[in-house]
């Protein structure tokens, strides 16, 4: 891999790999990053996904499920239509196996011996001869990592099959067009389905092997100079892109294939900042290769997730979130799994002792947060907001806010606390004083006049329930709510007092763990809950900081019917909420995971 020795000896910027090399390369010691995606189609409806087809001529005896014994032309090891989603597809995967090195070719040798013959250019040779036994190129080009084997890449596993060398070959769906001009050509050839039947080359939408990302063009994931290469390669489309100009050609390799970038681009996509290798190339992909790499074991542990530097960091399969969060969640391939059974009210409290303001008088004042993008203290009330101003500028609505995960030098942060560090100011978890329910009632009790909190929070936190140096001698009595008709009301008139009733929290998790996890929970639940048998050992819904693993006045889980969907899960007034609120709502990492869908 040259690409992989310059970046090495500092002496590459940027790249541009297959979605397969985009992870490797995501990996150490590389640890890049995407940063431009290429695209197909128009500007206004970018593609920036492909379907991996597996290609045969039309009347030859071969079908997807009969593959076995045949000659096979592939794009190049590690690529995804050419490899990695070949692999998914046709060798059984419910077998354990030996951990292998992060870097290894994967799955050499099982796919050595699926095949009579092969090309897979950038295979080992010398260990694997069967894999390079029908690749066409001459002396140490033979079975090479570039266009010197004339079957590498797209092009070259197709003229493998063209040339009555294969059987079948693995590429992407848009292969035959850019090759084959005349629909006549093309109709000499058929798609494999999964189903095993067969389907014309058109019909990719129904015939394939699977998704997977375009080519992207990687940087170092730290001094990478993301905003450099973004400009460089705006400008280079603007003048030398699509029907551009006839002296260069950004996107032609008028004496080769795809060589800067794919022949095929339309032009070039800025990738979100929040965007790594593997949420680039999705869960799904990016599973179906650790499961290729370390088998099944890992199937049988759960890692938690839960905010705060109270818990270990890394990689989780399940975590519980509040309704905002499960809205991005369920954007980005997570389901409802188990919900907190408890009721939820989201409320808007104040000091008793400050009587001249009601809920239609809240502009100028000081407002406390859990956190933006929660249910209580963001969605609900600044949708209200929203729907009388018209104006996402909530940092000029109130005079000082603390909003943790906001800009730490907007008015929204100004109330905030921070830690034992000025960087935890305003931080979205723990570090910060004033993060979380407890946290904003914390900052109405010191410094503000109004806290959105759900109904249990003041009842968590005076009349000695909280044994806290700032919260032990809070009266209950000396708190009230206010309306949305312009009244107030006591704190325990919540019901008849609100902003809304919101879901619950509810545990979230890939589809492939749900099942596992709603077990393993109820099993805990059983040991560790308010009646468990183990309770005195550990208390599930109790924590020395406050809503850790689950919010404290959790009564237990609930459990979901299956296939319940995150919109399901919200329900449609709650959607709608999220609708109104909608361009005032920005989420990094929900562009990251709508990235690939246009």
């Amino acid at each position: 891999m040259v690409w992989s020795l310059l970046f090495q000896a500092n002496e590459a910027d940027a790249v541009t790999l297959e979605a397969g090399l985009v992870l490797e390369a995501g990996l150490p010691p590389f640890n890049l990053k995407p940063v431009v995606a290429e695209f197909q189609g128009s500007k206004i409806d970018p593609q920036t996904s492909h379907y991996a087809v597996a290609m045969v001529e039309k009347g030859s005896d071969v079908q997807l499920k009969q593959l076995q014994g045949k000659k096979s032309c592939h794009t190049g090891l590690g690529w995804s239509a050419g490899w990695y989603i070949p692999i998914r597809t046709l060798l059984p995967s419910d077998s354990p196996k030996e951990p292998r090195v992060p870097l290894e070719p994967l799955e050499d040798d099982e796919m050595a011996k699926f095949f009579s013959g092969s090309c897979v250019p950038c295979a080992n040779r010398e260990v694997f001869p069967k894999l390079c036994q029908l690749c066409a190129g001459k002396g140490t080009n033979k079975c090479a990592c570039s266009f010197q084997e004339p079957y590498f890449g797209y092009a070259g596993a197709f003229k493998c099959l063209q040339d009555g060398v294969g059987d079948v070959a693995f590429v992407r769906h848009t292969t035959v067009f850019e090759n084959l001009a005349n629909r006549t050509d093309r109709d000499q050839y058929e798609l494999l389905c999964l189903d095993n039947s067969r389907m014309p080359v058109d019909k990719y939408r129904d015939c394939n092997l699977g998704l997977f990302p375009s080519h992207a063009v990687m940087a170092r994931n730290v001094g990478g100079k993301e905003d450099l290469i973004w400009e460089l390669l705006n400008q280079a489309q603007e003048h030398f892109g699509k029907d551009k100009s006839t002296e260069f050609q950004l996107f032609a390799s008028p004496h080769g294939k795809d060589l800067l970038f794919t022949d095929a681009t339309h032009g070039f996509l800025r990738v979100p900042p929040k965007m790594d290798a593997k949420l680039y190339v999705g869960y799904e992909y990016f599973a179906a290769i650790q499961h290729q790499r370390i088998g099944v074991e890992d199937s049988w542990r759960a890692l938690w997730c839960a905010v705060g530097h109270h818990e270990r960091k890394g990689e989780a399969d399940a975590m519980t979130l509040d309704g905002g969060f499960i809205y991005i969640a369920g954007k980005c391939g997570l389901v409802p799994v188990l919900a907190e059974n408890y009721s939820h009210y989201v409320v808007a409290v104040v000091k008793k002792s400050d009587p001249y303001f009601s809920w239609d008088s809240l502009q100028g004042k000081r407002s406390c947060h859990p956190a933006v993008g929660t249910s209580a203290g963001w969605i609900i009330p600044m949708g209200l907001i929203y729907n009388k101003t018209g104006s996402c500028k909530f940092d000029e609505f109130f005079s000082q806010s603390c909003a943790p995960g906001s800009d730490p030098d907007s008015s929204l942060c100004a109330l905030c606390s921070g830690g034992s560090s000025p960087a935890h100011t305003c931080a979205p978890n723990n570090h910060e004083r004033y993060y979380g329910f407890s946290g904003a009632f914390r900052c109405l009790v010191e410094k503000g006049d109004v806290a959105f909190v759900k109904e249990s929070t003041v009842f968590q936190n005076t009349d000695g329930k909280n044994p806290e140096a700032w919260a032990k001698d809070l009266k209950q009595e000396d708190f009230e709510l206010l309306c949305l008709d312009g009244t107030r009301k006591p704190v325990t008139e919540a019901q008849r007092c609100h902003l809304a009733m919101v879901p619950n929290h509810a545990v979230v998790s890939r589809k492939d763990k749900a099942d596992f996890v709603r077990r393993m929970l109820f099993n805990q639940q059983e040991l560790f809950g308010r009646d468990g048998f183990e309770y005195r050992m550990f208390q599930m819904f109790q924590s020395s900081t406050r809503d850790l693993l689950f919010s404290d006045d959790t009564a237990c889980l609930a459990n979901l019917q299956d296939k319940t969907t995150y919109r399901k899960y919200l329900g449609p007034e709650y959607l709608k909420a999220i609708a109104n609120m909608g361009q005032c709502l920005h989420s990094e990492l929900l562009d990251a995971c709508t990235f690939h869908v246009h």
